[in-house]
């Protein structure tokens, strides 16, 4: 990394676990919105295993609690559901109007809150959220990548609405500087550590016992989905980064890699969009590359693997 770039070690998260991986992703979109003239920068610290966030001028001492504001703000007029502008109920799945009317809404929000830094965040997330085109009976399903568990969508965005609303001013900062504690929350399974179905959550994480983890990961996870939309295509939908059509795999497979050149949220973007290019991209200094399977049991419950290297 250049000594103009300003550097912030984040050894909270580690590239091997694909829960962190986004969560990377995400904290990179948030601090870019937030202050999208210091010109945000992702690289990773291969050495350590851990990302290292770049900017071209100093984070504000109280960067946390500027981002975790600005993530207030787009569900304050949300407390007892989720809904407003980063919520839409059951957007995940639902009917080919519906989806279209939250898409309509999402655009008109941004275009009416150029004072809010994560106005055009609601947006983004949407083409990940859902396969955008409807199916044989109208209706629009969730993505290989939304991690929406049996029995509905839905509880995805009850969860993230809920840790979004009981972040603290420091979370975000203690989590990814990996001073955090666990505590206990309701899990959602992006986590490998989480892959457990004899031990606890092998039916709907809304009706489980609460686990220890990371909200602020949790969090940072869902934002870094705006890295990964789906892409509708004359055969079948297809979700960036996830690979699902090789016959010779039991499950959809999350592919990513890491790199050690600082890039720009657009060139990342461009990036992980082709994973099967990863080997002609070495001048952007790609150094590993890592796959975790994303497992579905018989009750259609929805896990990360462990990630392997390659």
């Amino acid at each position: 990394m250049t000594e103009d770039i300003h550097q912030l070690s984040l050894p909270g998260l580690r590239e091997d676990n694909p829960r962190d991986f986004l969560a990377a992703l995400g904290l990179l979109r948030l601090i870019d919105l937030q202050w999208p003239d210091l010109g945000a920068s992702l690289a990773w610290d291969v050495a350590q295993g851990y990302p290292i966030l770049g900017t071209n001028q100093e984070l504000p001492a109280d960067w946390s609690a500027q981002i975790t504001s600005s993530l207030h703000e787009l569900v304050r007029d949300s407390v007892k559901a989720p809904k407003g502008p980063l919520f839409h109920g059951s957007i995940i799945k639902t009917s080919f109007n519906a989806y279209r009317e939250a898409i309509a809404e999402a655009q008109l929000f941004g275009e009416a809150h150029p004072e809010l830094p994560f106005a055009a965040l609601p947006g983004m997330l949407y083409a990940a959220y859902s396969d955008q085109t409807p199916d044989k009976d109208g209706n629009v399903n969730a993505t290989s990548f939304s991690m929406a568990n049996n029995p509905s969508g839905k509880a995805i965005f009850k969860f993230i609405h809920g840790y979004i609303t009981k972040l603290k001013q420091d979370c975000i900062s203690t989590t990814v500087l990996g001073t955090a504690k666990r505590c206990a929350i309701k899990g959602i399974r992006w986590d490998p550590a989480e892959n457990r179905p004899a031990a606890y959550c092998a039916g709907d994480p809304q009706d489980e016992p609460d686990v220890l983890d990371f909200p602020a990961k949790n969090v940072l996870a869902f934002i870094g989905l705006s890295f990964f939309p789906c892409a509708p295509s004359a055969r079948k939908k297809l979700v960036l980064g996830i690979r699902v059509n090789d016959k010779s795999d039991k499950f959809p497979i999350f592919r990513w890699a890491t790199w050690t050149s600082p890039l720009s949220p657009s060139v990342i973007f461009s990036l992980l969009g082709v994973p099967d290019q990863y080997a002609t991209a070495q001048s952007l200094g790609l150094h590993r590359y890592w796959a975790s399977f994303r497992i579905t049991d018989k009750n259609k419950n929805n896990y990360f693997s462990s990630a392997t290297s390659s």
